[in-house]
């Protein structure tokens, strides 16, 4: 008796064990875009060339992925960058190195330029991949985390992107929605994946795809299966699932240049050395008619007028957003919401009702460029934000539908994405 208890307590004890050293290191979260350090700004990363486009590149293209960030301040620091694979749900695959890439594991960041004739100072630092260090293998889901003086436990920021190998072509549209209560409000997608020459035994076990709006990584994503399996074509068409709302067109402004006021711009001004940028006051949409504007369906891009380049001649401005409201709300928190803070809803976004104006205002320290952005609501008690509680949504917005399909490779043991599209809501593909 005495050994049957020891041998459930030793058992329990390495199980438990285990599962706390996984979750001190990190294996059982999911991996997304943040940053950790506050001297830190402007990360993005894109196939370069191709600023308005997701960071996936075809595997072994010549294509790259470009990566970039500011580090605000004259000092130059010690960054390095390994690279995690990740399965279809961003945790860490488990992969080893030596399965995933060619060259060196860990690498330093050595591509640095200080910012020119800007009143803040900056180190721009830039990163391609591959690289001459860095060959990728596979195909997947992939963390691009830089660590800084040479120590992997102090990670400043993680990245996403993705390595496509092709193997499926799609076809579909986005149209109107059977249900009639959601006819006006919100866009239905449907599609088919066409797979010649690639064998899927199980399509409902061994895929998983991934629809998503605007790119957008906040919840809102859907897993879709399929609904009819035939010969080479798994169709997705589901009237009552695959429907998102509209939403509305996004608030967009101009800070390229900092001598005039462009559209949407309420007021610049140079105060102890810092440029305050004042956005015209926004307005609640939410029953206001749909009016098509041109946007970047949330994405962000860095620009400055009359200079040659933007990314060491771009200035930094304390934006100040401000929406009017009679009342501060109770039942949840509003944010100022888009591409450039990873559509999350955090401190650095986070509204706060200012009594003597009757309005939510909120400054956040951006690059110039051109951004999007819409005011959201995260009510208590809930995940995901609520977009047309303040903006509205209609049928008629233009938006983005992307489409990712893994294949989980039993033999390998890793997903493969072998499938993306990008399904536009005002034309078919």
């Amino acid at each position: 008796m005495y050994k049957f208890h020891f041998r459930v307590f030793f058992i329990s004890y390495l199980c438990i064990s285990y599962c706390l050293s996984a979750f001190a290191s990190g294996e059982l979260d999911v991996y997304k875009n943040e940053i950790k350090k506050v001297s830190i700004h402007t990360v993005q990363c894109f196939p370069l060339g191709w600023e308005l486009t997701p960071p996936i590149i075809e595997l072994n293209s010549q294509n790259q992925l470009q990566f970039s960030f500011d580090e605000l301040g004259k000092e130059i620091q010690d960054y390095s960058y390994r690279i995690i694979h990740c399965d279809s749900d961003w945790k860490s695959s488990e992969l080893s190195e030596f399965d995933f890439l060619n060259g060196f594991s860990e690498n330093q960041i050595q591509d640095y330029e200080f910012s020119f004739n800007t009143n803040v100072d900056y180190v721009h630092y830039s990163l391609l991949l591959p690289n001459e260090d860095v060959k990728l293998k596979l195909s997947g889901n992939y963390i691009l985390e830089v660590y800084q003086d040479f120590d992997t436990e102090n990670v400043v920021f993680r990245q996403r992107f993705m390595i496509l190998d092709s193997k499926v072509q799609f076809k579909g549209k986005v149209k109107h929605p059977i249900d009639m209560e959601r006819r006006k409000t919100h866009q239905e997608v449907m599609f088919s994946i066409l797979h010649p020459g690639f064998l899927i035994d199980n399509p409902h076990s061994d895929l998983t795809v991934i629809l998503r709006q605007n790119d957008r990584s906040d919840g809102s994503e859907m897993k879709v299966k399929p609904v009819f399996i035939r010969k080479d074509e798994l169709v997705f068409d589901n009237n009552m699932e695959y429907v998102f709302p509209g939403n509305n067109e996004f608030h967009y402004f101009d800070l390229k240049n900092f001598r005039y006021q462009s559209i949407y711009i309420q007021s610049i001004e140079n105060i102890d050395d810092e440029t305050i940028v004042n956005l015209s006051p926004g307005k609640n949409r939410h029953f206001s008619p749909y009016i098509f504007r041109r946007d970047n369906n949330g994405i962000s891009v860095v620009s400055v007028d009359e200079r040659k380049e933007p990314t060491t001649e771009a200035d930094y401005a304390h934006v100040v957003f401000t929406l009017p409201s009679d009342n501060e709300l109770k039942h949840g928190d509003m944010y100022v919401y888009g591409g450039f803070n990873n559509w999350e809803c955090n401190d650095k976004n986070k509204m706060i009702y200012n009594y003597e104006l009757g309005a939510y205002q909120k400054s956040i320290y951006l690059k110039q460029g051109y951004y999007n952005y819409v005011y959201a609501l995260k009510e208590n008690g809930e995940d995901d934000p609520n977009i047309n509680y303040i903006e509205g949504s209609h049928w008629q917005t233009e938006n983005n539908y992307m489409i990712y399909v893994y294949y989980h490779d039993i033999e390998k043991n890793y997903d493969r994405l072998i499938g993306f599209k990008t399904l536009n809501s005002t034309k078919n593909f």
